[in-house]
């Protein structure tokens, strides 16, 4: 009995011997856990993974803005909404508070701690200030404890048209010489406008002449002053007088405009032969 049960396990274990002899050695690696090493690979010690994990987590929150805007010089009878400030740990059980800090929190714009809306109480210039800083912050209700890490953002003061177009260096003064060629360059003045010169065409100037035609013309996007005809005589007349005019909004209705004066001397070139005065013959030969 015994030699027939030595059999019986010798049959059994002799295929896996054979098989585990053919088969490739392998290295069996154990599963890392993702929470016990930082991103940089060092490990974490056991009693801080926890903590690391638990705010690896809740930076993970979905704050619902990027960026605010407000409209500059807005004036009504209630407090304008600027925006709102949520973040995916608040429920809706009204157990989170917003706190806001930074560039006029308290005094420009005021927050709702409840609901997180933000309104600006006071009336906003662009050209004072273009844009506020300011810090979120959600805290427990009842402790105040902070439940997120403090959050920078922007309110950005969205400008209207406001300014009309101004030159600074008026008025101005330019010399030509006479019988010049037509479209030969006078000069170029050009203007300024205080408006935000990437939002909108509320600083997009377009230059016109009001009064110097048909003498002089003027490039409507560059302001350069041209001759506008051909051989102009000082001795016809030596000084002209031209009104120059910049609007904003790409020249479109509505727009803003200022004027200047340029003055334009024609100056002398030889022209002109010399000339005898004739004279009367008072006394005669003989």
């Amino acid at each position: 009995m015994p030699e027939r049960l030595a059999e019986m396990l010798l049959d059994l274990w002799t295929p896996l011997i054979i098989l585990w002899i053919t088969l490739p050695p392998c290295i069996y690696m154990a599963p890392m856990n993702q929470s016990q090493v930082l991103t940089s690979g060092s490990r974490l010690e056991p009693n801080r993974q926890s903590e690391e994990q638990r705010i690896l987590n809740r930076s993970k929150r979905g704050w619902v803005w990027n960026q605010m805007f407000v409209l500059e010089e807005f004036s009504g009878p209630e407090p304008i909404l600027v925006g709102r400030l949520h973040t995916d740990l608040d429920p809706g059980s009204k157990k989170i508070k917003y706190i806001l800090s930074g560039d006029g929190a308290g005094t420009i714009f005021q927050i709702n701690d409840i609901t997180g809306d933000i309104h600006a109480i006071k009336r906003l210039d662009r050209e004072e200030k273009a844009e506020y800083t300011l810090t979120a912050q959600a805290v427990d209700w009842e402790t105040n404890k902070p439940l997120e890490p403090p959050s920078e953002f922007i309110i950005k003061v969205q400008d209207i048209n406001d300014n009309a177009p101004e030159f600074l260096n008026g008025p101005y003064h330019a010399t030509v010489p006479e019988m010049s060629i037509l479209g030969t360059s006078v000069t170029n003045v050009t203007a300024t406008d205080a408006d935000d010169p990437v939002y909108g065409n509320s600083a997009k100037l377009v230059y016109s002449i009001l009064e110097g035609q048909p003498y002089f013309s003027i490039e409507p996007e560059t302001a350069i002053i041209k001759t506008a005809l051909p051989n102009m005589d000082r001795e016809a007349k030596e000084e002209y007088l031209v009104v120059i005019q910049a609007k904003d909004m790409g020249g479109h209705s509505g727009g803003l405009s200022g004027t200047t004066t340029l003055t334009v001397t024609l100056t002398d070139v030889n022209d002109n032969p010399p000339k005898f005065a004739q004279s009367k013959c008072i006394s005669c030969f003989g």
